[in-house]
């Protein structure tokens, strides 16, 4: 059975996947990470190292779907970053190996610039949901309750760190996986800041899209994206460079 690791987005959580994973086929089984600090991991401390995020990820990973599984990740945003790491450093260890990253709704890293300067004061809550806002990513709704906007700040500028720390230590990641750029049509992001993505794997860059915008897997996207995944992981693996 084909195992098929899910990597949130920042600020997020395992259940930005709750309606795909319905829609996956018996034969892939779906593994959703989480950071610490948020879902069933909400009482550990967050983390705030792309080196840190990465190495727990990747242990996480290990224990749940054993060093022989038949394995691919699908990392959405901040997780598309974090797949590359994880994916690179299941090469170092030996395994299990990941056969493709879907690197779902981000630029190539390579482009990617910091979303706070290094050394500057710590960003107020409300630069970091404005930040958030931007990208679509925010139930503006639940940020009425001042302890919900707090909550989701202080996840949020944990994340926000560890993307900055991804994009100035690990942007040059580069993994034997296959990629697959997967992203919505009504996302920021265009090919012109995708297709960089190919200078992250030794193989071949694929790019698909779906219907929606940044969070296109929980709506209209969800259903041709889980169908996209099943054609992929079903198709001959390709040999590598």
């Amino acid at each position: 059975m084909a195992v098929l690791a899910l990597i949130h987005h920042a600020g997020g959580s395992a259940a930005v996947f709750r309606r795909l994973t319905r829609l996956l086929p018996d034969h892939i089984r779906p593994v959703a990470l989480e950071l610490p600090g948020r879902g069933r991991r909400w009482r550990e401390p967050t983390l705030h190292t792309a080196e840190d995020a990465v190495r727990d990820l990747t242990d996480l990973l290990v224990r749940e779907a054993g060093d022989d599984a038949d394995l691919s990740i699908l990392g959405h945003s901040l997780g598309a970053y974090l797949g590359l790491g994880v994916a690179a450093a299941l090469e170092r260890r030996g395994g299990p190996h990941c056969q493709v990253l879907f690197a779902s709704a981000n630029l190539a890293p390579q482009l990617a610039t910091p979303l706070f300067a290094a050394g500057a004061a710590p960003a107020s809550d409300e630069e970091v949901l404005q930040r958030a806002a931007g990208y679509g990513a925010l139930d503006t709704g639940l940020l009425r309750d001042p302890h919900i906007a707090a909550r989701a700040a202080s996840l949020l500028r944990a994340d926000f760190d560890i993307a900055d720390s991804f994009v100035r230590t690990m942007a040059r990641t580069v993994t034997e996986s296959r990629i697959v750029v997967c992203r919505g049509r009504q996302d920021a992001f265009g090919d012109e800041h995708t297709d960089r993505w190919r200078w992250s794997s030794v193989q071949p860059l694929s790019t698909l899209t779906f219907p929606g915008g940044h969070l296109y897997l929980e709506s209209a996207g969800a259903e041709p994206l889980a169908a996209a995944i099943a054609s992929v992981l079903t198709e001959p693996a390709q040999s590598r460079t």
